[in-house]
């Protein structure tokens, strides 16, 4: 067909750049505890959804994860922990290690979103200073907020 556009295997038309696709989520299990990890890479970062609860027993599975993450999309790993229902001083000691490796290699480690359980252990630290752009969204917040006879 003349003047009809023709279209690569890709999805452009010729001529046209192909845009950066996203990539298949891939899910690392922790098969004792259930720890869900989800990740899903975009314009050249990986975004880390954590389902499910960080602790001693799961805290090396999200190291190794988030350390694999780091070396394989260096130009960053965003973390959401919103998923996360309990959180304690293992999983804290993994993001700080995180933070540091991609400190050290120049990459940027974002925790995007934490659930309440999170917020609590970062304020009691003070590692929300550390992480400023950790915030519980206001569904998470209000879901959690006590009531009031």
């Amino acid at each position: 067909m003349a003047g009809a556009a023709h279209q690569s295997y890709d999805g452009t038309h010729r001529g046209e750049p192909a845009l950066p696709a996203a990539s298949a989520t891939r899910v690392v299990r922790h098969l004792r505890s259930g720890l869900t990890l989800r990740m899903t890479e975009a314009f050249g970062r990986t975004r880390i959804a954590v389902h499910g609860e960080v602790d001693l027993d799961t805290a090396d599975t999200l190291l190794r994860v988030l350390a694999d993450c780091l070396e394989s999309t260096p130009a960053g790993v965003d973390v959401d922990l919103t998923g996360t229902g309990f959180f304690d001083c293992a999983g804290l000691n993994v993001l700080l290690r995180a933070r540091a490796k991609a400190r050290a290699t120049g990459a940027e480690l974002t925790v995007l979103a934490v659930s309440p359980a999170v917020s609590r252990l970062l304020d009691l630290t003070h590692c929300d200073e550390v992480f400023p752009e950790a915030v519980v969204p206001a569904h998470l917040a209000a879901a959690k907020a006590p009531r009031r006879p």
